[in-house]
């Protein structure tokens, strides 16, 4: 209070006959009034160069209406002078509180407060992290405010996650400002005041990058095995080791970029891939792990979500899953299907109708050189177009006709699995509603039970779970078919705590690294190259050659002995019905009762 009376009575001396006394207000001191005008000067830069200049609205909380009156009529007298009356340059909300609605569009908080207590009263109120800009109104000298911002530093970063906060202390003769550096090469949790020059300030110099180099402090993951994304070797101590996969190798590099240790946490339970989220805030596994600030971000197949974005911060999506249907091909055609191939039912029928007709008139009359030379050209003709069929049919090997689209399988009564991962996404699909079973295991397993199940059934995964099966078992391409008809396409994304300031560093490093094409680089990795066909090009003949030129010797020579086999068999076939007519006609003739057969065997 001294050093108050001292200086007021010093300006009061200067500012005697001064005419700028005319424009203090009613019972402004004039101590107050220059105070507010160093503060409104600061402020007014700061809107114009760092706020208005990116288009930024702020909001300004009135819980200063509660201080003493002295110093509402200080604050008053600041936003008098640093907010434009006319033609504004900045969206201003002016509320105790910022409602839910409008927190998306403001991303500026100004508050005006006497200690850290009505700061955090403050914060606490604003759901969503912003770029905090906090007066600190204090008598404190400056020996002992570093303390007492560093309460206001603490709050906001091990409560709020948010490192974005800058505090303003003003005096008569300066305004300092000041943020928290909390990772430096002595300290990992470092909570000293900072000072910003302020001089041509901008957003950049007053919210500046602050985690680009983490000096080798620690950062714990959750992962979890889910190749090929993700395969982690516990007990090996290398952490350069520990990791494989393609967000095994991305992960490396965002900590090599970052320049943080790397610490894993295993997920809980264990054996869990990932883990469950509700709209209601239920979550399992990693997420709740997240929820309960158990960690500091997941990796590892994680699907970008509506439910998990509202409680949890994340990432821009850094890669694309494409889920398909995988199907095996249906057996092919057996040797006598092969042999009545060249001609449907009604062309058998019309064959077989001519047949008869040319045998009951070649039976009772003589018919004509002419007629028997076209019924000879004609049986040429059909020979032919058979033989030339058969070979054809051979030569390309098509397969059973295979559904295209997924309304198809569904007529068709396919059935479906998937893996505990998977499943979660065919929840978004009511058709597959009583159609899915759940295999145990990884999703790469899927393809194994799907090769033991016999019955019609469609396994529901990703592109990059099939290529790195078939990286693994390249024979068993020809095994499987993908559906022509694309399902569905997802993101992956890396989450954090809610609010945590380390998903914006995390985002521009992914989204440069997409940019490059460094994801695409990884991810040939995978034997895209062995993936099967699809299901409208299963069975053409540009499509089977290569398989067939692939065909070992030993298949071809079953085939071959195959047919051989068919054929020996409907001779067996026609001498038997031979035999019978033979023994039919016998029996008509030594047994009198039996004339009726007599007399049609006499007649054919």
């Amino acid at each position: 209070m001294e050093l108050r009376r001292a200086v007021t009575g010093l300006l009061l001396l200067l500012l005697l006959g001064a005419p700028a006394q005319g424009s203090l207000w009613p019972d402004q001191h004039p101590m107050e009034e220059l105070l507010a005008m160093r503060i409104s000067g600061t402020l007014q830069e700061i809107f114009t160069n760092a706020i208005a200049a990116y288009n930024l609205s702020v909001f300004i909380s009135t819980a200063y209406k509660e201080m003493a009156r002295d110093r509402v009529k200080l604050v008053q007298r600041v936003l008098d002078c640093s907010l434009p009356r006319r033609e504004p340059a900045l969206p201003v909300v002016l509320a105790s509180r910022l409602s839910d609605k409008m927190s998306s569009h403001v991303l500026i908080q100004l508050l005006f407060v006497q200690c850290p207590e009505e700061a955090i009263a403050i914060a606490s109120d604003l759901k969503r992290n912003g770029l905090y800009v906090i007066v600190w109104l204090t008598t404190l000298p400056e020996s002992k405010q570093g303390p007492v911002m560093s309460r206001m530093f603490q709050y906001f970063l091990h409560e709020r996650y948010n490192i974005n906060v800058a505090i303003l202390v003003p005096s008569l003769h300066v305004v300092r400002a000041y943020n928290v550096r909390p990772y430096t090469p002595t300290s990992c949790t470092s909570l000293e005041p900072v000072e910003i020059e302020l001089k041509d300030v901008t957003l950049r110099k007053l919210f500046p990058q602050r985690l680009k180099d983490l000096y080798g402090c620690p950062l714990s993951a959750i992962v979890w095995d889910i190749p090929p994304y993700m395969t982690v070797h516990w007990k090996r101590s290398k952490l350069a080791e520990q990791l494989e996969g393609l967000d095994g190798l991305l992960l490396q590099i965002v900590a090599a970029k970052m320049n943080f240790t790397l610490r894993l946490v295993r997920n809980e339970p264990e054996s869990l891939i990932g883990g469950s989220s509700y709209l209601n805030g239920t979550f399992t596994g990693a997420y709740k792990m997240l929820r309960e600030r158990r960690a500091n971000f997941t990796i590892g197949c994680a699907a970008c979500t509506p439910e998990r974005s509202v409680y949890l911060s994340a990432t821009g999506p850094y890669s694309q899953m494409a889920y398909v249907m995988v199907m095996r091909p249906r057996s092919g055609y057996s040797i006598y299907e092969v042999m009545l191939f060249p001609f449907n039912g009604y062309a058998w029928l019309l064959l077989a109708f001519l047949s008869s007709i040319h045998w009951l008139l070649g039976s009772h009359w003589r018919l004509p050189s002419p007629a028997l030379a076209g019924w000879m050209f004609w049986i040429f003709v059909i020979r032919a177009s058979y033989e030339a069929s058969v070979f054809n049919f051979i030569h390309n090997s098509p397969g059973k006709p295979l559904p295209r689209t997924f309304e198809e399988m569904l007529g068709a009564g396919f059935h479906f699995i998937t893996d505990h991962a998977t499943y979660r996404m065919t929840q978004k699909l009511p058709a597959f509603e009583g159609r899915t079973h759940i295999t145990p295991g990884q999703p790469v397993d899927v393809f194994d039970a799907l090769l033991k199940d016999h019955r019609r059934t469609a396994a529901f995964t990703s592109r990059a779970f099939l290529a790195q099966h078939l990286t693994r078992h390249r024979n068993e391409r020809h095994r499987l078919v993908i559906l022509a008809e694309k399902m569905l396409d997802n993101m992956l994304c890396v989450y954090f705590p809610s609010g945590s300031y380390f998903a914006w560093e995390f985002n521009e490093i992914l989204f440069n690294m997409r940019s490059f094409g460094l994801f695409q680089h990884h991810s040939q990795r995978l034997d895209w190259g062995s993936m099967p066909y699809t299901s409208d090009s299963f069975g053409r003949s540009a499509n089977r050659g290569s398989s067939v030129s692939t065909e070992s010797a030993v298949q071809g020579r079953a085939e071959s002995m195959g047919f051989v086999l068919a054929a020996f068999n409907c001779l067996l076939a026609a001498h038997g019905v031979a035999l019978a007519v033979f023994g039919m006609e016998l029996l008509s003739r030594r047994r009198p009762s039996w004339r009726r057969l007599a007399w049609l065997m006499e007649r054919l």
